[in-house]
C-alpha cells in the first residue's frame, strides 16, 4: 500500500511543496479519485470499501515525505456507485466511502474537539494519553504502567484532563470541528415530497468553508451512532457522515440530464415561429386566460443575465413578479405550478412565514448541542431558482421588510447571536396577495388598493392586478 501511495502522491509534488511551505495554515493535499484509479484500480475499489486503512496509509506516506501531519482528502468520486442520494442511504453503506450531494441547511460554529486526551493521575502525577475516536470522551480505567503510571485503578485514584500547556509539559491535542446538516436539492425531488436530511461532521482545515444555502458534495465515511431513549440504549441507530472533503457545486441545474431525442426536440422547437405562444400556453393549461400574466411567468422562469457596471455595481438578472387579485382567481395555483416546473422552486405561505423562516435564523437547539446554529430560510434555499410566496398581504411589516435586501442585493446579511455571515439568495421572487379590503373596489384607483409599502413594491419588476 505504501508503494501505491508513493506513486499517487508523485502526481502532487507541487501541491505537497505548497502545503509544506504554508503549514500549518494549509494541512491538506487534495487527491483526485481518478488518479488513484489510474494508478491501481483494485486499490481504488478497496478504498471505497475500507477507507480508514487506505487513508491512514496515505497520511502515513505523506508524513514520511514531509515530516508533518497532513490530511489526505479524496475528491471527485465517480457518479453512480459512490455518489448516493440521501434518501437511498442504507445499512449496507455503513463504513463505506461515499459522496452525498445536497443543500446545506444548518451549520454550527467551529469549535475545538478532543483528538488525543492527556489525563494526569492525581496520585502519582503520571500523564496518561488516550486517542479519542468516538463522539463521547474516553477516560482511562487505570493509571497504566506502560505509560509510566502507578497502576492504580480509577476506583483508587482520580484523573485530571490537561487542556492547556501551562498545566504540564504535555497536554491534550485538539482539532477544529463543525456540525453540518444537508438536505436533498429541490430539483431532485418529486412534487410534494419532503427532502431527506443527513447530519455530517467536518474537522480540521475544512471547517468553516461552507455556509447554509451552499450546494455541496460531501465525501466521507458513513458511520452510525446508537440512539438513547430516556437513558436506555436503543436497537435503532442514527447515521452521520464523517466528512473527508468538501466540493462546492457551482454548476447550475446539473442534475437535469437531456437525452439526444430531447435535444433534437428542443432544437426543432427553437425554429418554430410560434414557440413563444407554445411556451405560454404550456404554463398551467387548465387555468384559462391570463395570457399576459403567463407570458411574464415564462420570462421569469428563463430569467435574465446579471450585469456588472463599470463602477463594479451589480444589476440583478432575476425578474420579480407580483400578482394581486380577488380570492378565487387561481393565484395560488399559478404559484404552485411554477415551483413544480422550476428546477429549483421553493413555496412558502406568507401567513405562516416569519422573517427568520424566509431569510436565515440563528437558533439554539438539539442539533447544535446547545450552541448557536445558522439555519437557512426559504429565500436562501431557493438560490438560483424561484421562491414563491403566497398571501404576502397577511405578512407583518417586519417580516416583509426582511425581504428587501434579498430581493435587490440578492444576498442576506446575518448578524445574530455572535454569528456574522452573508448568504446568497440569487432567486426570482413570485408573490401573490389580495387587495387591501379583500376584493378590488371598482371606484377606487388600483394602486391605492395594494396594501404594501413603496419600498417593497418598487422591488417588483412586474405587478399584475387580476
Amino acid at each position: 500500500m505504501k508503494g501505491i501511495w508513493e506513486r499517487i502522491l508523485g502526481h502532487y509534488k507541487g501541491n505537497i511543496a505548497d502545503v509544506e511551505r504554508d503549514y500549518p495554515e494549509k494541512k491538506s493535499v487534495l487527491v483526485d479519485y481518478n488518479v488513484i484509479s489510474s494508478e491501481d484500480s483494485d486499490f481504488a475499489e478497496s478504498l471505497l470499501v475500507q477507507p480508514n486503512n487506505a487513508i491512514y496509509a496515505g497520511e502515513k506516506a505523506l508524513k514520511e515525505i514531509t515530516g508533518f501531519d497532513i490530511n489526505v482528502r479524496i475528491m471527485n468520486l465517480p457518479k453512480g456507485v459512490s455518489r448516493i442520494g440521501i434518501r437511498e442511504l442504507r445499512s449496507e453503506h455503513l463504513g463505506k466511502f461515499i459522496a452525498a450531494e445536497g443543500l446545506v441547511r444548518k451549520a454550527t460554529e467551529v469549535r475545538p474537539k478532543l483528538k488525543e486526551a492527556a489525563y494526569q493521575c492525581v496520585r502519582c502525577g503520571a500523564v496518561i494519553k488516550l486517542k479519542q475516536d468516538e463522539m463521547t470522551a474516553k477516560e482511562p480505567l487505570e493509571c497504566y504502567k506502560d505509560q509510566g503510571g502507578c497502576g492504580k485503578s480509577i476506583a483508587s485514584t482520580r484523573f485530571k484532563l490537561l487542556t492547556t500547556p501551562s498545566e504540564s509539559k504535555e497536554c491534550s491535542v485538539f482539532t477544529d470541528t463543525q456540525k453540518l446538516e444537508i438536505q436533498e436539492s429541490p430539483e431532485g425531488l418529486r412534487g410534494g415530497s419532503q427532502p431527506q436530511r443527513l447530519v455530517a461532521y467536518a474537522e480540521d482545515d475544512i471547517t468553516g468553508s461552507i455556509s447554509p444555502g451552499d450546494r455541496v458534495v460531501l465525501n466521507g465515511v458513513l458511520r452510525s451512532r446508537q440512539r438513547k431513549e430516556k437513558g436506555v440504549k436503543s436497537t435503532v441507530f442514527d447515521i452521520f457522515l464523517d466528512v473527508n472533503s468538501i466540493e462546492i457545486e457551482e454548476h447550475e441545474f446539473e442534475e437535469i440530464s437531456i437525452t439526444p431525442e430531447e435535444e433534437e426536440d428542443i432544437i426543432k422547437l427553437s425554429q418554430d415561429k410560434g414557440v413563444y405562444q407554445k411556451i405560454v400556453s404550456s404554463i398551467a393549461p387548465t387555468i384559462h386566460g391570463m395570457i399576459v400574466e403567463k407570458e411574464a411567468l415564462a420570462l421569469q422562469l428563463f430569467g435574465g443575465v446579471q450585469k456588472t457596471m463599470p463602477d463594479s455595481t451589480k444589476v440583478r438578472g432575476d425578474i420579480h413578479v407580483l400578482l394581486v387579485g380577488d380570492p378565487g382567481t387561481a393565484k395560488s395555483q399559478l404559484l404552485r405550478y411554477i415551483t413544480q416546473i422550476s428546477p429549483r422552486g421553493i413555496y412558502a405561505s406568507g401567513k405562516s412565514a416569519s422573517a427568520a423562516g424566509l431569510t436565515a435564523a440563528a437558533v439554539r437547539d438539539e442539533f447544535g448541542e446547545g450552541r448557536w446554529t445558522l439555519e437557512a430560510g426559504a429565500l436562501v434555499l431557493a438560490d438560483k431558482g424561484i421562491a414563491a410566496i403566497d398571501e404576502m398581504d397577511k405578512m407583518s411589516t417586519q417580516d416583509r421588510s426582511a425581504m428587501h435586501e434579498a430581493m435587490e442585493q440578492q444576498c442576506i446579511s446575518v448578524a445574530k447571536a455572535g454569528i456574522t455571515a452573508t448568504l446568497h439568495s440569487r432567486c426570482a421572487l413570485l408573490g401573490a396577495a389580495n387587495p387591501k379590503f379583500g376584493r378590488f373596489d371598482t371606484y377606487t384607483p388600483i394602486p391605492e388598493q395594494i396594501d404594501m409599502p413603496p419600498a417593497l413594491l418598487s422591488r417588483f419588476d412586474l405587478i399584475f392586478s387580476i
